[in-house]
């Protein structure tokens, strides 16, 4: 039967209620190894966005690479982009074709909260995007099981904030996160597929004062996306704004958004080859 399951790629089942508790901090090893096999991947995606009372479905273009460079689009009826976002980790940049202006300031939680109902910095946005969950650094972990949902359960603390990571015991991926405190979200992981060898999720979602959920629909794991794509930079040329300071920035459009692009909009990934 092991055999069986090994051919078929399907890791044997591991039972926590009679499987020796691994070691909180090796356990999470062994899920930073899993999780490592996917640096970086693009793909076309659809999404469900509920925040500040609006909700709306959309489709995205997704380009990220670890550990902190990310490019989204929004793409309109005929798969062009009505909005652009790009972060290098360090530099921050949105474009909205209702706008026609560039927005450009710090790579902050603050900033990528502006835009999306997700306030994580870049690196962290990066990291749910991989299908990895950041954590709070606890150098002292605890494990326990939970038989009822057969995963194992690492709790993690940070001052006054605290983490629980349900954590599937044969495939070392995390299924669940969910972090109490200020900034408190849950991220969750399903649709899991066995891609190049790796055990990836193809559904993300994300819950805190807004949310997301979010399913590759295009993947390609391990290919080098673009770098031109996260040059956080605008064109020579095009109309630039700070972001940072006064009002919230124009977040990226949804499906309501005219399809138009700004006559300064860079081609981009959704448009490459």
């Amino acid at each position: 039967m092991f055999l069986l399951l090994s051919l078929a790629g399907c890791p044997p089942r591991v039972d926590v209620r009679t499987a020796p508790a691994p070691d909180a901090t090796a356990l999470l090893a062994e899920v930073d190894a899993v999780d490592a096999q996917v640096a970086r991947l693009q793909s076309q995606a659809k999404a469900r966005i509920d925040a500040r009372g609006k909700k709306g479905n959309v489709q995205l273009f997704v380009a990220v690479a670890a550990p902190a460079s990310v490019h989204l689009e929004v793409l309109d009826f005929f798969g062009k982009p009505s909005g652009i976002l790009v972060s290098d980790g360090h530099r921050f940049v949105l474009f909205t074709s209702e706008a026609a202006v560039w927005q450009r300031g710090a790579a902050t939680a603050e900033n990528v909260a502006r835009v999306l109902p997700v306030s994580l910095p870049p690196a962290q946005l990066v990291s749910m995007l991989l299908g990895r969950a950041p954590r709070l650094e606890d150098p002292a972990p605890t494990l326990a099981p939970d038989p009822e949902e057969n995963l194992w359960r690492v709790s993690l603390h940070a001052g006054a904030r605290t983490q629980q990571l349900w954590i599937d015991p044969a495939r070392k991926r995390v299924l669940r996160s969910r972090v109490d405190g200020t900034g408190g979200y849950t991220l969750s992981f399903d649709g899991f597929e066995d891609v190049h060898g790796a055990p990836f999720p193809r559904k993300i979602a994300f819950s805190g004062p807004g949310s997301v959920a979010l399913e590759y629909t295009d993947l390609r794991l391990g290919d080098a996306p673009d770098p031109s794509l996260f040059d956080a930079e605008p064109p020579p040329g095009a109309p630039v704004e700070p972001l940072g300071a006064g009002p919230p920035a124009r977040r990226l459009p949804g499906p309501t958004s005219p399809p138009a692009r700004g006559p300064d909009a860079p081609v981009t990934g959704s448009q490459a080859g």
